[in-house]
């Protein structure tokens, strides 16, 4: 007599498992390693569209705009960087140190980022702070000489800054450890390197 199909299942399942239980799994591969795993990451300075007057869309300058990427750390020594800038020949920004906590002086030097001039303006953003339309424009960091082509800045790093915002009044965001934040020069960016908060 055949046993009803349930038995038959019921059967079947027990020496499955029985099977099973003689073999042994591998652990992961992560778990099995013991070396600790680089993680790279990449910061996005794009800024949001922004309305325009006429009723379209225009985008915000960024913290680079398009026409002027992200800098690239040509020299870094010392705790010290520097980068070359963008479209102006000889033209480079510098911090020393290029990290830090809040609190922390920091000097910062800029060579021909304007023309004629060290540059327009200089900038220290945070993660959701850029230059131009609604930008907020992070904290103003003040500069000297304002003629000749090099300036020096002796800068505090505040605990808090501006952030852009589309619509409403700007925010005030607390700085925070963290990649995400950069020196930059007005107008767009010619120069700008990043800087790295440690601790809060």
């Amino acid at each position: 007599m055949r046993a009803p199909r349930s038995v038959t299942i019921l059967v079947a399942a027990g020496a499955a498992t029985a099977a099973l239980a003689g073999c042994h799994s591998n652990p992961p591969a992560a778990a099995a390693s013991s070396a600790p795993a680089t993680v790279s990451a990449t910061v996005s300075t794009t800024a949001p569209t922004q309305p325009s007057a006429s009723g379209g869309s225009a985008s915000a300058v960024a913290t680079p705009t398009p026409s002027s990427p992200v800098a690239t750390v040509t020299e870094k020594a010392a705790g010290c960087a520097t980068a070359a800038g963008y479209g102006l020949p000889d033209s480079s920004i510098t911090v020393c140190p290029d990290a830090g906590p809040v609190g922390s002086v920091v000097h910062v030097t800029i060579k021909g980022c304007a023309p004629g001039a060290p540059a327009a303006g200089l900038n220290f953003l945070g993660p959701n702070s850029w230059l131009g339309t609604n930008g907020g424009g992070g904290a103003n960091v003040p500069y000297s000489p304002r003629t000749g082509s090099v300036a020096t800045a002796t800068f505090t790093i505040p605990a808090t800054y501006t952030g852009g915002n589309e619509n409403g009044p700007y925010p005030t965001l607390a700085v925070k450890p963290g990649t995400g934040y950069a020196f930059i020069t007005n107008p767009a960016g010619s120069c700008n390197i990043p800087f790295t908060v440690t601790a809060p």
